[in-house]
């Protein structure tokens, strides 16, 4: 694991976004289910998108990739290979999921070997509804085995009481059959299931895409922000289909935002009360936003926080043990944070050793920087989401 320095200071004034990921991998699968020749542009660097790539290459499926556009040439399953595969998937959940989902249509076996933190998100409700399809799907360890083909029928139910990308991955895998995917449970992250619907939509009538900016990734810069100094954030726009794109909402009330032709501003302000916050849709938005409330006087709560101890750690435990080396009061039941935000005597730098978890860390450097610095690792963890993150604080 790398350990890196971070000195307290500013970041650069303007800053390019990475693109989204959660578009890119849904973009990927719908694609790949083509028989014409689709391009996408703008594709993000993400390790959980450059897995996916390669994942589909090894199943068969054809794409050439020059810089940050990618044509996908042939479709699965009609290009899957007899003898199968064996595939190293990552850390993602969307790479994995949708892959996993993906693979349900082929009769070659497939083993997918998941990563350490991947192996003990939820699987029990993908491994259940492969079989009860009449194909077969297991988990050893770190070894997810898929063989299908599943019969297709009018209408699936999934739960979506502990995440939502079992559905998206089937609604995609299933976008162009005559099935209806049906989400139960649904209590978080309705956009992302929202953006699914409108992505399979918008693949029937075109044959390119160009993947927007990541609003996950925007959030940090404009916690940053907001608390220290002006940025400008090119390019960056709306975007409803995006959860985390609800920090721009909270942004707005405070003060601290602006929407401007080419991008979005965000500038310091003087804030102080409390903030309630629903947080069940954008889960990845929370990391940001506990750093931002920590250093707003008042007593704050997000709310919808349960099915955060789903991520790629136990993020809700880690997040209040962060607190605490901070001196921030914080509690938690199984729904509810609660966090007093205060001002800041000096704090001497700390040195911090976390889980391999990308949120956490930019969390964690945010508040390094903000104070008086320190080491943080593992600083590699940042590449799943936003590989240049640490390139704003050189």
């Amino acid at each position: 694991m790398t350990s890196l320095i971070v000195r307290p200071g500013r970041l650069p004034t303007e800053i390019l976004l990475p693109s989204s990921k959660s578009y890119a991998n849904r973009a990927l699968i719908l694609a790949s289910l083509r028989s014409e020749i689709i391009t996408l542009s703008n594709i993000s660097s993400a390790s959980d998108v450059t897995f996916l790539i390669h994942s589909l290459r090894e199943v068969g499926v054809e794409l050439e990739v020059d810089q940050k556009t990618i044509s996908i040439k042939n479709s699965f399953p009609s290009c899957e290979k007899k003898e199968g595969a064996t595939i190293e998937i990552g850390e993602g959940g969307t790479t994995g999921r949708f892959l996993a989902s993906l693979l349900c249509l082929g009769s070659s076996p497939y083993t997918l070997i998941l990563g350490k933190g991947l192996k003990k998100r939820p699987w029990v409700e993908f491994i259940e509804l492969v079989r009860s399809l009449g194909a077969m799907a297991s988990l050893h360890d770190d070894r997810l085995t898929i063989q299908g083909p599943i019969n297709i029928p009018e209408k699936i139910e999934i739960d979506c009481s502990k995440t939502t990308q079992f559905a998206s991955g089937f609604q995609l895998a299933l976008a162009f059959k005559e099935t209806e995917v049906k989400p139960i449970n649904l209590s978080s992250s309705q956009s992302y299931w929202e953006m699914t619907k409108s992505l399979i939509t918008h693949f029937k009538m075109v044959n390119h895409y160009s993947i927007p900016l990541d609003w996950s990734s925007a959030s940090y810069p404009l916690a940053f922000g907001a608390l220290n100094q002006d940025l400008f954030l090119p390019q960056l726009s709306a975007d409803p289909f995006q959860a985390d794109y609800k920090f721009y909402e909270l942004l707005d009330k405070i003060g601290a935002i602006e929407r401007i032709s080419d991008g979005i501003k965000v500038h310091p302000v003087s804030f102080r009360g409390s903030i309630k916050f629903e947080v069940s849709d954008c889960l990845d938005l929370v990391p940001a936003l506990v750093y931002l409330l920590a250093h707003i006087e008042g007593d704050h709560q997000l709310t919808g926080v349960q099915n955060l101890v789903y991520k790629e750690s136990n993020r809700l435990a880690e997040i209040l043990l962060m607190l605490k080396t901070f001196t921030i009061e914080a509690s938690s039941d199984e729904s509810s944070l609660w966090i007093r935000g205060k001002e800041f005597n000096q704090l001497p730098t700390i040195e911090l050793d976390l889980p391999e978890d990308h949120r956490l860390v930019m969390m964690a450097a945010l508040f390094l920087r903000h104070h008086s610095g320190g080491t943080l690792s593992p600083a590699e963890a940042v590449e799943k989401s936003y590989p240049d993150f640490f390139k704003l604080f050189v």
